[in-house]
């Protein structure tokens, strides 16, 4: 397995959920339904999707995964 190790990557990456975070909020329609619903934010630079639910008080964050996981594996930290 071969790991990144750039001086910073990780302090970039935390910065690019922060943006994408800030514009869920900022507009939480304008992204896409994905199933029922849930939707999911991709984030620009790093290969890392957000699913969340537009919730009447809050958005809800349900999980925050690599992209090359199975698409469903968000479904198993759902609350119902």
């Amino acid at each position: 397995m071969v790991r990144d190790t750039r001086a910073g990557l990780g302090l970039r990456f935390v910065g690019e959920v922060r943006e994408s975070l800030r514009r869920i909020a900022d507009s939480p329609l304008r992204f896409p339904i994905v199933d029922k619903d849930v939707r999911r934010a991709l984030l620009h630079k790093f290969p890392y999707s957000i699913y969340f639910v537009n919730e009447p008080e809050a958005v809800a964050i349900i999980a925050v995964l690599h992209q090359h996981r199975r698409p469903e594996a968000w479904q198993s930290r759902r609350q119902i």
